[in-house]
């Protein structure tokens, strides 16, 4: 139900009401019932005008539809993608990775506009009785006990056009307010933090990509581009999303950066693909608005817990969008969430207490690594910014046309199907060894100096091995938790 005010006392206060914090607030309603009470409050009175993601893997897909979002969504005009389709360059190879090559798991994922998203699952988690959805609210303190465990927090909003504060205690208290998280801020929680570019997007309507039902990624610009299908227009057409990414220096506003886009990028298009990013560009501009752009951010995992509070999604660390992971991670989190709530619901006692915060943590600390050492991996080969960079890109393509296991493997990372570290580190060395052999003995260069081809080699060399530090912390995640996990139960 939408409630004006926030009540005062209830089992479970989440903060932040996108997709993350709807979804663990709707798998909460149906863990605890009517037995249970939670308040979902989001600063903005309908949705955040941010640009924010609009791809969602089967894994997150799935989550969806388990939560009784899926049709809402659908009817609302989201659409079924059906993988990754990459173009290597506007006259260099393709490939489909197909979400059908994974085993045992939805043959679709599902691209939606962000603000439909989030209007169509706030309706939804508003139906729920036990769930007071409270807009225009946000937090401004955490609440603490005598023994320093997080027990409330002092929410701020308006009341008859005055600014009011309001105390919500809670047994719990759930972090869903994105990678600027007031919550973890406010909880003192660690964080190693660095922007390392800005994501603009265009709209393109029936765009002219190699797979129209499929997320694109064309490399050979500045950075990759991405384009997918958003949403089913009334006349039958589809809405897509074109995002670039930009350099963390933005080398201009207003004017300059439509020219620097023309420039930098639609050069790097097919036809007639460049033609219509191009005609987009022309109608934004004319139009006097500003590209939809947000911050491309690297927050490196913060502790997903603290006593009496968790995180989840984007609050809880994000990583570059290339893998377009980050909100399957956040409907991840919303089901781990749910699931050990549903354990306890029945119970009298508090309810999310520090077991199942520790066992939370665990499970969250065995994914979430994985994902953002490949985020970073796949987003530096994708984006070929030097010599070693390049021959892994080559080689990877050379590795997707080898064998469709090949492509099975790379899609099960790239959706978040897969988390165990040594596929992770056997797929990433596996490229790396495809690109040490394409650089001694060329296959397109055979007549390059031999000095180049060392070069190139070592750069890849290069690479590969600065992985192995991440690799490293990639493994730990997942060895850790085998002796958290006993120490929890």
């Amino acid at each position: 139900m939408i409630c004006e005010q926030p009540p005062q006392r209830v089992d479970v206060l989440v903060i932040g009401a996108g997709m993350a914090g709807c979804a663990t607030a709707q798998a909460l309603a149906l863990a605890g019932g009517d037995h249970r009470q939670i308040c979902l409050v989001d600063r903005h009175r309908g949705v955040c005008p941010r640009f924010a993601g609009e791809f969602i893997h089967p894994r997150g897909a799935q989550v969806l539809e388990d939560l009784g979002f899926m049709a809402p969504l659908l009817a609302a005009g989201a659409v079924e993608v059906a993988g990754f389709a990459v173009l290597e360059r506007v006259d260099g190879r393709y490939v489909e990775l197909p979400y059908s090559l994974l085993p045992d798991a939805r043959p679709r994922g599902l691209a939606v506009h962000h603000k439909t998203l989030v209007r169509t699952m706030r309706r939804v988690v508003a139906s729920q009785p036990s769930v007071a959805l409270c807009e225009g609210w946000s937090i401004a303190e955490l609440l603490r006990d005598e023994a320093g465990r997080v027990c409330g927090a002092s929410l701020r909003g308006k009341s008859e056009g005055r600014t009011v504060t309001r105390d919500v205690y809670a047994d719990t208290v759930i972090g869903a307010d994105g990678k600027s998280s007031a919550t973890r801020r406010l909880a003192q929680l660690p964080e190693q933090r660095s922007q390392v570019g800005f994501t603009v997007g265009l709209s393109l309507t029936d765009a002219a990509v190699p797979g129209p039902m499929f997320g694109n990624v064309v490399l050979g610009a500045w950075g990759p581009m991405l384009i997918y299908p958003i949403e089913h227009l009334a006349d039958g057409s589809l809405h897509y999303r074109m995002t670039l990414d930009l350099p963390p220096a933005l080398p201009a506003k207003g004017r300059q950066l439509f020219d620097f886009i023309r420039t930098t990028f639609v050069p790097f298009l097919p036809n007639p693909l460049a033609a219509q990013t191009a005609e987009a560009l022309d109608r934004a501009e004319a139009s006097g608005q500003a590209l939809p752009m947000a911050p491309t951010v690297n927050l490196s995992t913060p502790s997903a817990i603290a006593p009496g509070l968790l995180l989840v999604g984007d609050a809880a660390g994000c990583s570059h969008p290339i893998t377009a992971s980050g909100m399957t991670m956040g409907l991840r989190d919303a089901e781990v969430v749910g699931r050990l709530a549903a354990e306890v619901a029945a119970g009298t006692g508090p309810w999310l207490g520090e077991r199942e915060l520790c066992r939370y943590k665990v499970l969250h600390d065995r994914y979430v690594p994985t994902r953002q050492a490949l985020a970073e991996a796949i987003y530096q080969v994708f984006r070929g910014g030097d010599a070693g960079a390049r021959a892994i890109q080559d080689a990877l393509f050379d590795y997707w046309g080898s064998s469709q296991r090949a492509r099975e493997r790379s899609l099960s990372l790239l959706s978040c199907a897969e988390g165990r570290p040594h596929v992770f580190i056997s797929e990433y060395l596996r490229a790396a060894r495809y690109a040490m052999r394409v650089c001694i003995q060329p296959r397109y260069a055979r007549n390059l100096p031999v000095v180049d081809r060392l070069r190139t080699a070592r750069g890849a060399a290069q690479l590969a091995g600065g992985k192995l530090g991440q690799v490293a912390q990639v493994v730990w995640a997942n060895v850790r938790p085998q002796w958290t996990m006993q120490r929890a139960v």
